[in-house]
């Protein structure tokens, strides 16, 4: 696990790194409408949630102008399984890495060094994604404060599922995700396959 870095070693990297929208070839697939979403919370009330009831905090990292972003939320975490279990196990942040608010995490105060109006990284977003600015990114804190893992890109339901239950579980502690994946049990129903053709 990596801690997050210090705000004296971020400061220099500030200026440096500017967001990046992760996705994959051509143009986000139309957005569906809302049915279920997960409950956000601010980054400061995330962590008196934690301090009362120890849970790990996931936050996800987004820009206004980040096309895939909006697609995760529409159809990822909008996903009623998906938004259930996050709310369940998860104290969960959206946190936009452009913004010019001040953040406290861990007793460390967090800026965006950057002119109003610009698109600059803040310093909360280069430390936590260790200065790989790329949207949308997740990160799962756990609850000595520490990053236990960072994700990258839009993830459909079914591909981020595994995801959450091997942190929340504490997976990583004993085992590569790759083998939690084989023996992993899907709450996500399968599409339902089409009938074969007519027999005479």
């Amino acid at each position: 696990m990596k801690k997050l870095f210090s705000l004296f070693a971020i400061t220099a990297v500030a200026a440096v790194y500017i967001g990046s929208s992760a996705f994959r070839p051509g143009d986000p697939p139309a957005v569906k409408p809302a049915t279920e979403q997960v409950k956000w919370y601010t980054m400061e009330e995330a962590q008196r949630l934690s301090d009362s009831v120890p849970r790990k905090i996931f936050v996800d990292f987004t820009t206004s102008w980040c096309g895939w972003c909006k697609v995760m939320d529409a159809n990822t975490f909008s996903h009623p399984i998906i938004a259930k279990y996050m709310n369940a196990n998860y104290y969960c942040v959206r946190f936009d890495a452009e913004t010019h608010d001040t953040v406290t995490f861990n007793g460390q105060k967090f800026f965006n060094r950057g002119p109003v109006g610009t698109r600059s990284a803040h310093d909360f977003a280069i430390a936590v994604l260790q200065g790989r600015l790329s949207y949308p990114s997740y990160a799962f804190i756990g609850k000595e404060r520490t990053t236990i893992s960072i994700l990258q890109g839009y993830m459909p339901p079914e591909q981020f599922e595994p995801y959450l239950h091997y942190y929340a579980e504490e997976k990583e502690k004993t085992m590569t995700f790759q083998d939690y994946q084989k023996i992993f049990k899907s709450e996500i129903p399968k599409p339902r396959q089409p009938d074969g053709p007519p027999q005479n």
